[in-house]
């Protein structure tokens, strides 16, 4: 019996590992897809949306492990973050407080799904958006020290709110298409 539950536990404990290592990977893959814009050094991404519905997909413990794998690999030396850049100097510039903000919106996201059964359609596209506007004033607080608070809200929250309404659309109709079929 005890043989039985070490195998359990040691499947389980490589099927984590595994999710977080892809997650942390798949993550990275996006670091390529981003718009630049003129205005502002924030471009338009989507790794803030894949790390926010990581929260769901992987629940709150192991969307942190992977998000801040992710991290720790982009700091010392993998092109792990928009437009391939990487390393302590990349974080610690104007964009790095929305990468640092990417572990706690998906932990806060994951928390939300974790406690709530009833899952409505409305509550989903709230929850990822929560997640959104985590990693945008989490990142315009760290821009702020930059630029100011005035200027850090006009060039790194305002320009993205509708992209990231338009995200957790994208996402709430994403996760209702893997509950109707999984």
């Amino acid at each position: 019996m005890s043989l039985t539950i070490a195998k359990r536990i040691e499947k389980d404990t490589l099927k984590d590992i595994c999710q977080i290592l892809l997650g942390t990977f798949f993550l990275a893959m996006f670091a390529k897809i981003y718009i630049p814009l003129f205005f502002t050094p924030v471009p338009i991404i989507l790794q803030n949306s894949i790390a926010i519905s990581y929260g769901f997909f992987l629940g709150p413990k192991k969307s942190v492990f992977s998000v801040l794998l992710f991290i720790f690999l982009g700091i010392i030396g993998l092109p792990f973050f928009s437009n391939g850049n990487f390393g302590i100097d990349f974080i610690l510039n104007t964009n790095g407080g929305y990468i640092l903000s990417y572990f706690i919106a998906s932990f806060v996201v994951g928390e939300i799904f974790q406690k709530n059964s009833d899952l409505t359609q409305r509550k989903i596209g709230l929850t990822i958006l929560l997640g959104h506007l985590i990693v945008l004033f989490g990142g315009s607080i760290w821009f702020s020290y930059f630029v100011g608070l005035k200027k850090a809200l006009l060039l790194g929250v305002v320009p993205f709110i509708a992209i990231d309404i338009l995200k957790s659309i994208v996402i709430t109709k994403a996760i209702q298409l893997k509950n109707s079929y999984f």
